[in-house]
């Protein structure tokens, strides 16, 4: 598995809730255009949307051709490949493909630079009934890291919850002893490990990315983490990575 291959598996996605909502479509029909449709029912692992969509282009769509789909997934662009069915009458119907993939580039680049990591998950509704310290820790090693976050494995059934606390084990750089991240996508690995990508939360943006609920119940202490620390972070590891690379050059 390549780590810079991210994919969410659909089944980790209720697509019940794009019901009523529009969905985007590129095609090779019409290339260059995106086309707006409303998904309007699920049937059958399909979305069925409405043929009248962006003034009746949907109507018009060759049938079996290859199509994108993006829509939003915990408030991010994602997106999936399928093939589009456009019977002369009837519903029109695309089936869900087995994994999605985030629609947008990321902001900070990551670098393979494995570090101890322990951490425990955690979400908005159970978060008020628990302390910190009687969340269920775990221990792991990251297997990318940069500015922007971090992926790490996990064991499979530690890997339902939206939110995650952390303690990185960095050497040479002084970080929180706990950060706060938003999990963005979980991939399926080999036996009893999964791959989790978390999105480092700074204090300049907790209001915005966190619920209200996680953010009345957690210390202050956990969002010391803010711009000038990531930026010191990214510049940490670029320098370590670029060290090694020398290194190894030399030898």
């Amino acid at each position: 598995m390549k780590m810079d291959e991210i994919y969410i598996r659909s089944t980790e996605i209720d697509y019940s809730k794009l019901v009523g909502r529009e969905i985007k479509i590129r095609s090779e029909q019409f290339s260059g255009r995106i086309l707006n449709a409303r998904v309007v029912a699920m049937s059958d692992n399909n979305l069925i949307i409405d043929r009248s969509g962006s003034g009746g282009l949907i109507d018009q769509l060759i049938t079996h051709q290859p199509i994108e789909v993006s829509f939003e997934h915990k408030g991010e662009p994602v997106v999936f490949v399928s093939r589009i069915l456009v019977p002369r009458v009837g519903r029109v119907q695309i089936p869900i493909a087995l994994d999605v993939s985030p629609a947008i580039k990321r902001e900070f680049f990551r670098f393979e630079f494995p570090c101890n990591v322990r951490f425990a998950f955690c979400d908005e509704t159970s978060i008020g009934s628990v302390r910190l310290g009687k969340l269920k820790w775990a221990e792991s090693a990251t297997l990318n890291i940069g500015g922007g976050g971090v992926l790490i494995a996990v064991p499979l059934f530690f890997s339902k919850d939206d939110y995650i606390i952390m303690h990185l084990d960095l050497e040479d750089l002084i970080l929180p002893q706990l950060m706060v991240g938003r999990i963005r996508h979980k991939q399926s690995g080999e036996s009893s490990r999964s791959y989790v990508g978390v999105e480092f939360i700074i204090r300049e943006q907790c209001s915005e990315k966190l619920p209200r609920t996680l953010l009345q119940n957690l210390p202050m202490k956990l969002f010391e983490f803010d711009r000038k620390l990531r930026s010191n972070l990214s510049k940490h590891i670029l320098d370590k990575c670029s060290n090694n690379l020398n290194k190894g050059i030399s030898q």
